[in-house]
């Protein structure tokens, strides 16, 4: 997994859609500041695809 979007060497903008009570949620979880002191959104979501993509690919080893 990446470390620091910051520093990809491909990057690609990659656009989701998704419900809005999802981003409320998320949005909750930035203004708590704690377990997620990140607070990007963007971030947020990059980090939870490449958790699921580990986790998806660890179940197919």
């Amino acid at each position: 997994m990446s470390k620091n979007p910051r520093k990809f060497e491909q990057a690609t903008r990659l656009i989701v859609n998704m419900e809005a009570s999802t981003v409320a949620s998320i949005d909750s979880l930035m203004k708590q500041r704690r377990q997620h002191a990140h607070g990007n959104r963007a971030e947020f979501v990059r980090r939870a695809v490449e958790r699921e993509l580990a986790r998806c690919q660890g179940a197919n080893v």
